[in-house]
């Protein structure tokens, strides 16, 4: 039996399940984000509500009772896709949680009206506030308005995209981490991706790592990032004490055309690129897929589902052998 579901701690379901005239079609990421523009100018707001619904099927299909998702705030969407998902978290209170991030996707320089979109958003009723450290010219001073919005708001989460890209000349790890040290937020922020931690030099990384101890930050990775660029270094951020999650991304849009929903899926894909093979560490996998916030709102709320799971296996390590369907959802 899994007590309390799987939990995925990073999605996008505002915008993923294409629905027609909307079709996935192979190019260069600053094509595929072209696209995904022009649809977010379009899409109506019951468009919204249908694709998160069609993602969230999928996800609760597999016994997943926790979502973190992201969702877009900039002049194309505007705030329509903060106020579908609010109905959608309505919707889905008796059968899952669902958090909700206002996400700057698009960067302050493409979009200045975005941070008095953001701080609208934020008065909405919304969990937490997220950015993007590669979308813009600085770095550093997206993190600084990202926070310095969040300051002005009550949310639980503060959580970054962060350094997407992979290139050793986009690494604001360091930065972000030094401003977590300072606002002693700890687990409240979180880094997503940190793809360029995984090219650095070692011994930049090592130090990296250690202050991203020291803040007390969460890491979460998306192992179907490595469709595009290098998974960061999850062994040795779980080594040094980091706490860790895993999240879906991006399900069936113009980023990914792929996408079940089943976390034990990501979990696998985790194991098999950054070799979880002994017993210990495909454990260390399953209780990343398991593990609760560090937030009682949250931690309430997902025991209030009373979710138990159960599944035809011999042992738990052939949950990441097999990726089973559920037995029973009780």
């Amino acid at each position: 039996m899994i007590k309390n579901g799987w939990k995925n701690y990073h999605a996008h379901i505002d915008k993923g399940f294409l629905i027609p005239p909307y079709s996935y079609k192979d190019a260069p990421a600053p094509k595929r984000a072209e696209w995904t523009r022009e649809a977010k100018v379009v899409m109506s707001k019951n468009e919204i509500k249908l694709a998160a619904n069609l993602a969230l099927e999928k996800m609760v299909g597999y016994g997943t009772t926790y979502v973190r998702t992201h969702v877009d705030v900039d002049p194309l969407f505007e705030l329509r896709a903060v106020e579908a998902l609010l109905e959608v978290q309505e919707e889905w209170s008796g059968r899952l949680v669902l958090d909700l991030i206002v996400f700057n996707q698009e960067g302050f320089d493409r979009f200045p009206e975005t941070e008095v979109l953001l701080a609208e958003a934020l008065s909405m009723g919304v969990n937490g506030i997220g950015g993007h450290t590669s979308m813009d010219q600085s770095g550093q001073a997206h993190i600084d308005k990202i926070f310095a919005l969040a300051e002005k708001a009550d949310v639980d989460w503060i959580e970054f995209h962060t350094d997407e890209t992979g290139r050793t000349d986009d690494f604001h790890l360091p930065y972000l981490a030094k401003v977590a040290i300072e606002k002693g937020w700890k687990q409240k922020v979180t880094a997503i991706h940190c793809c360029s931690l995984a090219t650095v030099d070692d011994d930049v990384a090592k130090k990296t790592i250690e202050a991203v101890v020291e803040s007390g930050m969460t890491v979460t990775a998306c192992p179907t990032a490595i469709a595009t660029r290098s998974l960061t270094r999850v062994k040795e951020l779980a080594k040094a004490g980091v706490p860790l999650q895993v999240g879906s991304d991006n399900m069936r849009d113009y980023f990914n055309p792929l996408g079940s929903g089943n976390m034990l899926q990501y979990g696998q894909l985790l194991a098999y690129v950054q070799r979880f093979y002994e017993r210990p560490e495909m454990e260390q996998v399953l209780s990343w897929l398991a593990a609760e916030p560090p937030n009682k709102r949250v931690q309430a709320a997902i025991e209030n589902l009373e979710v138990e799971l159960s599944y035809q296996v011999e042992s738990a390590i052939e949950l990441l052998a097999e990726t089973p369907t559920i037995n029973k959802r009780q």
